[in-house]
Order: C-alpha cells, then sequence, then structure tokens
C-alpha cells in the first residue's frame, strides 16, 4: 500500500473524530447537532463536523476493496452477534487484501476475573451485572443500542472474526499494532479494560 491513497475508517467514533480518518457513527444526535441551535435546545454533545453518520449493520458506504485499514472502539458489543458478523463481513468486503481490521472490546475476561478477585465483596454479583451494562435504558428509545449488547471474550472475538472471512486473527494489546498511525486513535482510557484484537484481509 506504500504511495498509494490509505483510506482508513473509524467506525463507531463517538465524538473523539480523528483527523486523517473518515470517521463514522450512527447516533441520532449528530443530525440534531446540526441543526440551528440544536446543540442548545437538544444537549447533544459536540459532535465533530467530519462525522459521517452511516449505519453499518446495513451496510459500510465504501466500495469492495477500497479501504486500508478499520478501527472500531468499543462498537461491536452495542450490537447483536449476527449484526456484528455482518458488519465484519462488511468490513473484509471494503478492506483491501492486506487491509487491517482492528477491533477494541470491552474485555469479558477481565470482568470475570475481578469478580472473581471480590468475593469477599458482598454485592460482588451485582457490581459485576452492573458493569456489563446489559440492561436496556430509556437512552434505547431515542438511541437504539445504546447498551451492550454482548460481551467477548478473545475466543468469541475471533472465532466471529473468522465467521466473516478472516483466516487467522490475532490478539494484540494496547499500542502494538500493524496500523502506523495508532497512537493517534487509540485511548489510554480504555486500556485497563479492553481486548484487542487484529485481523488482515
Amino acid at each position: 500500500m506504500t504511495g498509494a491513497v490509505q483510506l482508513k475508517l473509524n467506525i463507531g467514533c463517538g465524538t473523539s473524530g480523528i483527523e486523517g480518518w473518515v470517521n463514522i457513527d450512527n447516533s441520532p444526535t449528530i443530525l440534531l447537532s446540526r441543526l440551528p441551535f440544536g446543540r442548545r435546545i437538544f444537549r447533544t454533545p459536540d459532535w465533530p463536523r467530519g462525522v459521517l453518520r452511516a449505519d453499518v449493520r446495513k451496510r459500510i458506504p465504501f466500495g469492495n476493496s477500497s479501504v486500508s485499514c478499520i478501527y472500531s472502539s468499543h462498537t461491536f458489543e452495542h450490537f447483536t452477534y449476527e449484526e456484528s458478523r455482518a458488519v465484519a463481513r462488511e468490513c473484509f468486503r471494503v478492506l483491501r487484501p492486506g487491509g487491517i481490521l482492528r477491533i477494541v472490546v470491552p474485555d469479558l475476561g477481565i470482568m470475570v476475573c475481578d469478580y472473581l478477585a471480590g468475593n469477599a465483596d458482598p454485592m460482588a454479583s451485582h457490581r459485576f451485572i452492573s458493569r456489563l451494562l446489559l440492561t436496556a435504558s430509556v437512552r434505547d428509545i431515542v438511541h437504539a443500542g445504546a447498551h451492550h449488547k454482548q460481551m467477548f471474550d478473545a475466543r468469541s472475538l475471533a472465532r466471529m472474526l473468522q465467521e466473516a472471512g478472516f483466516l487467522a486473527p490475532e490478539c494484540s494489546t494496547f499500542g502494538r499494532s500493524r496500523i502506523a498511525e495508532i497512537a493517534g486513535i487509540e485511548l489510554e482510557s480504555r486500556r485497563s479494560e479492553s481486548l484487542y484484537m487484529e485481523a488482515v484481509r
């Protein structure tokens, strides 16, 4: 990919859109924030102007083999398993041969270990369930998928990527990536709770 124009997608960017990437999110507050006085009336987040609103569960709005790399942090857990597999298949479709998909999700394994280590706490079970964020709230009326619909460990995330067509997904760590510009997009604040995985098209 040396010398070629590199198209880099950031799926589920939230309000932290990164320069040099195509930043995609599906929050309805993106459109509300762009109405005249929308932010003041609806108290929406301060969305960067360049964020593209798209529902990647239906389609990633780019052509086959057109994308160099895809980054997605704390997004796939907001899909059902079937939806996440469909999105991963879309990632496979749009990536160039040799293109990289990097997915970061909350690590269920870390949460279970923390729960088991806190067995002296009589409310450990409730704290564990609360931490999973699987309970729907009023936010889901406005923004379906605001809560978590599933949780991954390394085995289930690798399996989902394999089912989407990626042959050899590999666990990674914070800041270690085949994506050269990873330091500019990966959030330190997510490091202690996250599972990192990469796959090559």
